[in-house]
């Protein structure tokens, strides 16, 4: 690259060189042509132009004067201007016919001169180019130059034919989302009963003047043991209802809508609508199961949650112990012994699963989704 680079900046050169030499061989000339001769014809033409109607002028007031003796004067003066515009006229009429004999010359070499100038500063340019290009380390620069980009041509090729391969099968696994409720061609999804969390679009009924019922399309997450609630137009989620364990979610038959539900604590109503009856299980089911864990708000301890098989070790080293207990004195002053030998207290099989089980803390996004009860999305354990 730093060679690409320093090859860029000296073609630079090359055509400043030559733009210099175009500016000076060809554009100079012309402009002075333009500027200098041509502008100096068009003066010389209008100037001959007012002379001639001076001298009209002149003639006609001479032409008009008596015979009597006392215009004498007037005669006089009449004949000294007509003088002076004939002689104006001629001095100017001369410098016009000789400035148009001068155009006739200059305008053979007018457009010579600059191409000239041109050709010789191409001349100048491909000289200093073929010095300078026409040597075998150029060459070999070149062709790694033109192989390179050849690579990136391809791996973009390749990259654009694996994007739209992934973008048609995105495509064609989300024909399920782009319908509101599936059609009767769309294969069977069962809706997701053990999700842990959920978010997504929900219709909220509000009362206005406590008559008419408006619906929204409000954004729901649950966090923690809460439901939160995000308005358009708003930077944060807000408190929507505590899920603890006076909530209850029901699905009424006296609506006017269909897949609406109901979440109430005795005090609160939230009066939600989903889309089709899948998201309406779902939703459902998280709630329950949040209710079911605890929901650990309000500093209600959840039940701890740990993975399959760090449950299983812990249950085979739990039999271990009860077994290793089990022993006679003999074995129990000898592994006594045999402990003693080293520092520090012995730890038990449960506190050696534990040290090395990890803290999960509450860090939940509320635009992911994940089942409940795993070990990456289960309640934080409490130290």
């Amino acid at each position: 690259m730093k060679q690409f680079a320093n090859t860029i900046d000296e073609a630079s050169s090359w055509h400043q060189i030559m733009v210099s030499q175009v500016t000076d061989g060809m554009m100079y000339p012309l402009s002075r042509f333009l500027d200098l001769d041509l502008k100096e014809v068009m003066t010389m033409c209008e100037l001959f132009q007012h002379s001639s109607v001076d001298v009209d002028a002149a003639l006609t007031r001479f032409g008009k004067l008596s015979k009597k003796k006392e215009l004498e004067k007037e005669r006089y003066e009449a004949n000294e201007d007509v003088y002076t515009s004939r002689k104006k006229f001629h001095q100017i009429a001369l410098n016009y016919y000789a400035r148009l004999n001068a155009l006739q010359y200059k305008r053979k070499t007018a457009l010579v001169e600059p191409i000239l100038g041109y050709l010789n500063a191409l001349k100048s340019h491909y000289t200093l180019g073929y010095e300078a290009l026409v040597v075998g380390e150029v060459d070999d620069f070149l062709a790694n130059i033109n192989a390179s980009v050849q690579g990136v041509h391809s791996e973009f090729a390749v990259e654009t034919q694996r994007t739209a391969e992934q973008m048609d099968s995105i495509e064609k696994q989300s024909q399920h989302l782009y319908h509101a409720e599936p059609t009767s061609n769309m294969p069977y999804i069962p809706a997701n009963t053990s999700l842990g969390q959920k978010s997504g679009y929900l219709f909220q009924r509000t009362k206005v003047a406590g008559v008419m019922n408006r619906w929204d399309r409000t954004f729901f997450f649950t966090q923690g043991g809460n439901m939160m609630r995000m308005a358009k137009g708003e930077v944060a989620g807000s408190l929507a209802i505590e899920l603890d364990n006076s909530v209850t979610v029901v699905s009424p038959e006296n609506e006017d809508r269909r897949n609406v539900f109901h979440i109430t604590n005795g005090k609160k109503l939230l009066v939600l609508q989903a889309l089709n009856e899948r998201e309406k299980d779902e939703w459902m089911c998280t709630i329950q199961n949040i209710i079911r864990d605890g929901g650990y708000v309000k500093g209600k301890l959840p039940p701890r949650s740990l993975s399959r098989s760090a449950q299983s070790s812990i249950d085979k080293l739990q039999l271990g112990a009860n077994a290793t207990s089990s022993t006679g004195k003999d074995n129990e002053s000898e592994s006594r012994r045999a402990s003693g030998s080293k520092s520090g207290t012995p730890s038990t099989p449960i506190s050696t699963i534990l040290s090395h089980t990890p803290i999960v803390f509450d860090m939940i996004s509320p635009s992911k989704e994940k089942p409940f009860g795993s070990s990456k999305t289960g309640p934080p354990l409490y130290v």
